[in-house]
């Protein structure tokens, strides 16, 4: 290349505003501009009654110790399917299966007949004939009809008891206008809480399930429990934990204190609960929770119900 056309090319350079030195730094703008890209503009959307105050479903929820008591009610319809006979129980193994069966008859009298049979009961299931029922099938999900009805039967009776005292608390806090919302969405106000539903008290059987003396210890149980809790300003115990501090408190056989708890546990959820049992979950590891509303008159004056 001569001299003119180095000057020449120097020169146009020169005249469009860039030389070598700073070409780099307008192509790194160019190239960061067209990154940059915009956002789309959408609407908000603002959730819906189902979404922000309860799953959707085409039922009302239930309480904890309810939910527990129709799963027993489908356990015991669905034994009665595959057995196609009335059902025994011993008293003394089966006192929480029973004093649920008690909870069942008080909601329809005319569901079962119990019968004394020795030192157990015998549990007739009425209006249903056998002759007519299905092949027993083990992994199926719904039972037959004629169960499916009798156990919704109950399902709406425990509704009605829950929508009672929800209605009492919409006009308490003046949020009667959310009960159109509720039978449409099938929805509580979401500050409602189920727990404080009375428990359903069992028909009395002609025989007493625990004695005075188990009464009395199960309401120590109950007193000592919520002490622990409150002293260590905690919501989760370790269950082993739970059961050294109360056997140490009370004078009792610790297989006779698992039960007592247990027993606690099983017929008021709402009040304990283990968090993580599973069958193969060793007991050392499960992890009880304690509802932190329970007070110690209100537990021993919800125990009066199973208690007769």
């Amino acid at each position: 290349m001569n001299s003119y056309k180095l000057i020449k090319t120097q020169s146009d350079n020169n005249t469009n505003g860039e030389d070598e030195s700073t070409r780099h730094l307008s192509e790194l703008i160019d190239t960061k501009i067209s990154s940059i890209k915009v956002a789309p503009t959408t609407p908000i959307n603002f959730l819906s009654l189902r979404e922000r105050f309860g799953q959707i479903s085409d039922q009302y929820p239930l309480p904890i110790k309810f939910q527990q008591l129709l799963q027993t009610m489908r356990n015991i319809e669905q034994t009665y399917w595959k057995k196609r006979k009335p059902l025994t129980y011993d008293i003394k193994t089966n006192a929480i299966k029973i004093l649920q069966i008690g909870q069942l008859l008080k909601l329809d009298k005319d569901l079962y007949e119990v019968k004394i049979v020795n030192k157990s009961i015998e549990l007739i299931f009425n209006h249903i004939p056998t002759e007519n029922l299905p092949q027993f099938q083990p992994f199926q999900s719904q039972l037959p009809q004629i169960f499916e009805k009798r156990i919704a039967s109950i399902r709406n009776k425990m509704d009605k008891l829950v929508q009672e005292k929800h209605e009492d608390y919409l006009k308490l806090i003046g949020q009667e206008s959310f009960l159109e919302y509720s039978k449409e969405f099938k929805i509580y106000y979401p500050t409602f809480d189920m727990n404080f539903v009375q428990d359903i008290s069992p028909i009395q059987l002609p025989f007493q399930i625990y004695s005075d003396e188990q009464r009395d210890q199960i309401k120590q149980i109950v007193e000592i429990t919520i002490k622990y809790f409150n002293q260590r300003s905690v919501s989760f115990v370790y269950y082993n934990n739970l059961i050294q501090h109360l056997l140490n408190k009370i004078p009792m056989n610790k297989e006779i204190m698992e039960k007592s708890l247990m027993f606690l546990i099983k017929i008021q959820p709402d009040f304990l609960q283990i968090t993580n049992a599973k069958k193969e979950q060793q007991k050392n590891k499960w992890i009880v929770q304690i509802n932190k509303l329970s007070t110690e008159q209100k537990q021993i004056e919800s125990l009066k119900t199973y208690f007769y």
